[in-house]
């Protein structure tokens, strides 16, 4: 028997415990399996990565075959995959099985929509498999069952995974499936309330990798004046005045001294003009009146890009010369500079 592990609620692990007994026995499942996928619906939908070993450790999801004794007593002893063919419900528990071949199963056999973040977050899981041809049901999976989920589902895993999405090194076309669904109105309006009313967490990361799509466009201004988050209104702010968002798309090297082999790893960013457009100069007299620092240093290198010498640029600059920031005071001592020539 594998050891249980930490990583799971205890209420989970027993009855995980409980579909393991019953999967080497042979015996039909009762009410264990449904009370699984009910304690499965509640995981976080960030935590997919441990999650994935730990249910299958805990379950034993894992390849076996009968005892021989029982093969010759119970000739008629089911398998995993006759259990998964045959059992309503059990292609949500097998999608984290060490067989591959249950795996893809599992995922040839889902066809309605994803009924909690974390089942949504563990199809963008195998999405990410190790294994090309789970990788392959998984895009299947995924075209079928994602058109259908509902989209405070979509946009509460989408909200705990966009940040960590970067990492995942195996996808690549896979992940146009999610650039999709996040571009369907309705799951852009659960997002973009998620991101301007969330007071925690790394939303302005979020915010940055939604913008690979249009669909929060038309939420930016709104999302640039009212979010919670100060990062967030600055990062939406940032977009509305350049009229491109941008994002975090991978990492290079660049070197400091070749002669050494001295060289360091850099961000890497892409962009995109925005669909919708705003004043540059409302947008920034906006900003240079947000309660936050951050902000208001956004909006005084907006000035700096496009207003330096502007009677409107120094007049923001004049009003922000003694802010309590430093770094908002020296944007503003330089745009008067410029000014004066």
């Amino acid at each position: 028997m594998i050891a249980r592990s930490p990583a799971l609620p205890l209420s989970l692990a027993a009855v995980l415990g409980e579909i393991e007994r019953r999967l080497e026995s042979g015996d039909e499942f009762g009410c264990e399996l449904d009370r699984a996928l009910q304690l499965l619906a509640t995981l976080p939908p960030d935590q997919i990565a441990r999650a994935d070993w730990a249910i299958a450790a805990a379950a034993g999801l894992y390849h076996r075959q009968p005892p021989p004794a029982l093969r010759r007593l119970l000739p008629g002893h089911p398998n995993d995959k006759k259990r998964l063919l045959k059992t309503p419900g059990l292609e949500f528990l097998f999608l984290f099985h060490r067989d591959g071949r249950l795996r893809e199963a599992a995922l040839l056999k889902i066809t309605e929509g994803l009924t909690s973040p974390f089942l949504f977050a563990a199809i963008l899981w195998r999405l990410n498999d190790w294994a090309a041809p789970v990788r392959r049901a998984a895009i299947r999976c995924a075209t079928r069952s994602f058109p259908l989920t509902r989209p405070e589902v979509v946009a509460e895993a989408a909200i705990k995974l966009l940040g960590r999405q970067l990492s995942w090194g195996r996808w690549n076309e896979e992940r146009d499936l999610l650039d999709n669904v996040l571009a369907r109105n309705d799951v852009a309006d659960h997002l973009a309330q998620l991101i301007m009313r969330g007071a925690t967490g790394p939303l302005a990361s979020v915010l940055g990798y939604a913008l690979r799509t249009p669909a929060l466009d038309a939420h930016l201004h709104q999302i640039a004046m009212q979010a919670v988050q100060p990062s967030v209104r600055a990062v939406a702010l940032d977009a509305l005045i350049n009229g491109k968002a941008k994002w975090l798309s991978g990492f290079a090297w660049q070197w400091i001294d070749k002669s050494h082999g001295m060289r360091r790893r850099v961000p890497v960013f892409a962009h995109r003009t925005l669909s919708v457009s705003f004043s540059k100069i409302e947008l920034i007299a906006r900003g240079v009146r947000d309660r936050s620092a951050v902000v208001r240093r956004t909006a005084l290198t907006g000035v700096i890009c496009y207003l330096p010498t502007t009677e409107e640029g120094q007049n923001y600059a004049a009003m922000l010369l003694e802010d309590r920031s430093p770094s908002v005071r020296e944007r503003a001592e330089f745009i008067l500079r410029s000014g004066t020539g």
